[in-house]
């Protein structure tokens, strides 16, 4: 069964994070929290980012909060980190997300980028089969 669940405590640098807030105009000095999640298949363990951005003819691009939620990911223990752009079609999606997981193995570190995660969110949740509310500690 394929499942995913919010990665709690795994943060970006403190720079980093004062970046995102300074673009986003906001105040806060406490822990800052990123779209990464572990997701898990057939016994194996996955991280994985949700990332604000586009890659186009290989060139990636990726918002502040996706810059953060990328270096989020690569602080975790794992493999390189494997970029992937997320189809704008959500049906495709819905079969993209768990087809390129179950490719991989405990350790694998996936960074997801899109130019609309917010406007997609419940068919991301859907997805990557991420319950309301999943927490876990990383």
């Amino acid at each position: 069964m394929f499942k995913s669940e919010i990665a709690t405590n795994v943060t970006a640098s403190p720079a980093t994070n004062q970046f995102v807030l300074n673009s986003l105009g906001l105040e806060h000095k406490d822990h800052v929290q990123y779209m990464v999640l572990k997701s898990e298949f057939a016994g194996q363990e996955i991280y994985c980012a949700l990332a604000g951005g586009e890659i186009i003819d290989n060139d990636i691009n990726l918002t502040p909060v996706g810059t953060g939620a990328y270096e989020a990911l690569c602080s975790l223990p794992g493999e390189e980190v494997e970029l992937y752009a997320l189809s704008d079609d959500d049906e495709i999606m819905a079969q993209q997300v768990p087809g390129i997981i179950e490719q991989h193995t405990s350790g694998s570190r996936l960074c997801f980028i899109s130019s609309n995660l917010v406007e997609r969110q419940a068919q991301i949740m859907k997805a990557f089969s991420l319950n309301a509310g999943a927490q876990i500690a990383a």
